[in-house]
C-alpha cells in the first residue's frame, strides 16, 4: 500500500515517507484567475509522475477522498484502466468528488441519502473508516499520558489546520471561567493559548487520540468529515463550532446531521458563540456519554476493493 498527497498538505508531517509520495498539486476552489492558473501547471507535472508511479508499483486499485492529490493520480489511474474508488466525506460533496465519481467503480458513501451531485457506477453505503484503536484508549493510560487528574471533569477541544484559530481564542477565555471544575486538553494548531491554570495540556497536534477521546467528558471541535465520524464512533457529547469558510459550507451540514441522529450533540455558529453562556451549556452535556457499536466501516470499504482486486 502507498500513499499519494499534497506537497501543500499537512500529511507529510503525519504519514510513513517510506510509502508515501508527495505531489506539487494545490487546491482550486475559490482561487482567482492566478491561482486557477497555478493549479493547471501543478496538476500536469503531478498527473504525469502518478502514471509513472502506477505503472512502476504496479498499483491494482486507487481509493481517494477528493483532497487535492485526488485529481491527478484518479485521472492516471483511469487512463490506465486501474479500477478507482471513491469515498464521500462530506454532507457536500466538493467539486472534485462530484467530478471523479463518474469514474469510479464505486462511490462510498457516509450515510443513507441519495447524494444526486454523485454520478457513480454504483453507490455504497459504509459509513466513514476511523481508525479502530480511537475508541480503545484506556482511562488510566490518558491520566498518565496527559499528566492530568483522575475524576476531573475533562473538556476537550479539537481544532483542525483550518480555524483552530477561533477554537484557540475561545479555549483561552473558557479556561478562567471553568478552572475550578475543569480540565482542559486541547488541539490548537499553531496558535499558542496563554495560561498559567496547572490542569490545561495544549497541543498542535495530539498524536494519541484514542487517550484524548478516553479522557475526554465534552467535546468542542469543528464540524469536519474526520472530526465528526471520530466523535460519532465515541459517542462523547459535543458542541460542533462549524467552521464558516468551508466550500458550500459542508461543515454546518455535517453537523446537522451528528445532531439529527445524536441527542448530546449542539451546534452553534462562530457569530452565536457567546464565552460566558458556554460553561453552562457544557455542563448541559456532562455525562451525556452514549455507548455505540464499534463501526465496521473499514472492513466494508477494505472488502468492497478487495472484490474488485481479486478479479484482476
Amino acid at each position: 500500500m502507498i500513499y499519494i498527497g499534497s506537497g501543500s498538505g499537512l500529511e507529510r508531517d503525519f504519514v510513513d515517507m517510506k510509502n508515501m509520495y508527495l505531489l506539487p498539486t494545490v487546491g482550486w476552489v475559490n482561487k482567482n484567475l492566478l491561482g486557477k492558473i497555478i493549479f493547471v501547471f501543478r496538476f500536469i507535472p503531478g498527473f504525469f509522475f502518478s502514471i509513472w508511479l502506477i505503472i512502476r508499483k504496479k498499483v491494482c486499485a486507487v481509493f481517494h477522498t477528493g483532497a487535492f492529490a485526488s485529481l491527478p493520480v484518479s485521472m492516471a489511474a483511469v487512463i490506465l484502466g486501474v479500477p478507482v474508488f471513491t469515498l464521500v466525506l462530506d454532507s457536500k460533496p466538493g467539486k472534485a468528488v462530484n467530478f471523479l465519481s463518474r469514474f469510479s467503480k464505486e462511490v462510498f458513501l457516509p450515510y443513507e441519502e441519495d447524494f444526486p451531485s454523485l454520478r457513480g457506477r454504483k453507490k455504497v453505503v459504509t459509513g466513514i473508516p476511523v481508525r479502530d484503536e480511537l475508541t480503545r484508549g484506556k482511562y488510566g493510560e490518558a491520566v498518565n499520558y496527559f499528566s492530568l487528574m483522575p475524576g476531573k471533569k475533562t473538556l476537550l477541544v479539537i481544532g483542525g489546520s483550518r480555524g483552530a484559530k477561533f477554537l484557540a481564542e475561545l479555549s483561552e477565555k473558557l479556561i478562567p471561567l471553568m478552572k475550578k471544575d475543569w480540565q482542559f486538553i486541547i488541539q490548537r494548531g499553531d496558535f499558542k493559548i496563554v495560561s498559567d491554570h496547572e490542569w490545561v495540556r495544549q497541543f498542535s497536534f495530539i498524536d494519541r487520540m484514542e487517550l484524548a477521546y478516553a479522557l475526554g467528558d465534552v467535546i468542542i471541535s469543528r464540524a469536519g468529515a474526520s472530526a465528526t465520524a471520530e466523535i460519532e464512533n465515541t459517542g462523547i457529547p459535543a458542541v460542533l463550532i462549524p467552521y464558516p469558510y468551508a466550500f458550500r459550507d459542508h461543515q454546518f451540514f455535517n453537523a446537522k446531521r451528528l445532531a439529527f441522529i445524536r441527542n448530546n450533540i449542539i451546534i452553534k455558529r462562530e457569530k452565536e458563540v457567546e464565552v460566558k453562556n458556554f460553561p453552562e451549556l457544557i455542563e448541559t452535556l456532562y455525562g451525556e456519554k452514549i455507548s455505540v457499536n464499534e463501526s465496521t466501516s473499514t472492513e466494508k470499504v477494505v472488502e468492497r476493493i478487495l472484490e474488485y482486486v481479486r478479479k484482476v
